[in-house]
């Protein structure tokens, strides 16, 4: 008997907008839960779900022979998208990790927060489950923000056009910010967790926008100098053979994106990974708005633990 887990960012999870886009959306629906029947895992994170009730039918009408309960879905940002958790087990608790401004590291304990406009977009959601033979495991599905630059802000939020490269420099600076404060927000999460129960199981999984010996990846694994070793989280995709280790293309780039990340009680007990890209494709670049798309941009990635 295994523990299976899996994340897949399903890009733009939305209700048709046009009877132009129906045929596309329900396209989308088969891609979908080919895939999720695929990996056939116990609990599922998912990002981008702009419908909770194109979710609901996912379940219903596509993976209903899969068991899985009635999903915890997060809410949505500006755009509309937000992360949810699917599961076929015993639910134990639910939460919403959220923030309204997230904190940055100062230089002196005298400075003033650096930053006042740094919220958590998207809610971390958590799912505490009862898995057989392992006991109970706290899940945390998260979205960081894209590697996509962010511009200046006016008083009235419009953006500040400046393409001098000091001011396009600054704008990649603040995304990488705004991705390292909200790695910085779970990382306290995952401690927190872990000082209250350090036997209870804890994985962090989803969408991180960045790939693994990034700064903000690493933040949230800990994976520091002087770290306690029991307290850094290991990926466990490392399993994939290395030219098979890619959750998305882009620019003709295969890259590693999507984490399952565990403490090492947990990780021994890893069995196998996998990520699901025979049949990813490169989308191309972010069009803001733009069509639905009749398949996701991003690969499931899924991990196996041995239960007992």
């Amino acid at each position: 008997m295994t523990f299976r887990v899996a994340t897949f960012n399903l890009k733009d999870f939305f209700d048709p907008r046009t009877d132009d886009e129906r045929p596309i959306v329900e396209r989308k629906l088969e891609s979908v839960a080919s895939l999720l029947r695929e990996a056939d895992a116990d609990v599922i994170a998912l990002q981008e779900v702009g419908s909770p009730s194109l979710l609901d039918r996912l379940l219903v009408d596509h993976l209903d022979g899969l068991g899985y309960h009635k999903p915890h879905v997060g809410p949505g940002d500006r755009r509309g998208i937000g992360n949810a958790i699917v599961t076929r087990l015993r639910v134990e608790s639910r939460a919403l990790i959220s923030a309204g401004k997230l904190k940055f590291p100062r230089f002196s304990t005298t400075d003033p927060e650096p930053y006042a406009n740094v919220p958590l977009r998207r809610a971390v959601v958590q799912l505490t489950v009862d898995a057989p033979g392992i006991g109970l495991v706290n899940v945390l599905t998260v979205h960081f923000k894209s590697r996509l630059a962010t511009p200046l802000k006016d008083e009235a939020q419009a953006p500040v056009i400046d393409r001098s490269p000091r001011t396009i420099a600054e704008a990649h600076l603040r995304s990488f910010v705004m991705r390292s404060a909200e790695a910085l927000h779970v990382r306290s999460a995952v401690d927190a967790l872990l000082d209250r129960d350090p036997e209870r199981g804890v994985v962090v999984l989803g969408d991180f926008n960045d790939e693994l010996d990034s700064l903000p990846t690493r933040v949230v694994r800990g994976s520091f100098t002087y770290v306690e070793p029991e307290r850094v989280l290991e990926s466990c995709a490392e399993r994939v053979p290395a030219e098979l280790r890619f959750s998305i293309l882009h620019g003709g780039s295969r890259q590693l994106i999507d984490h399952i990340l565990a403490p090492p009680r947990l990780a021994a007990r890893l069995e196998g990974a996998a990520i699901l890209n025979e049949t990813l494709r490169d989308h191309g670049p972010y069009v803001p708005d733009g069509p639905i798309a009749s398949d996701s941009d991003h690969a499931p990635v899924v991990a196996s633990f041995r239960s007992s």
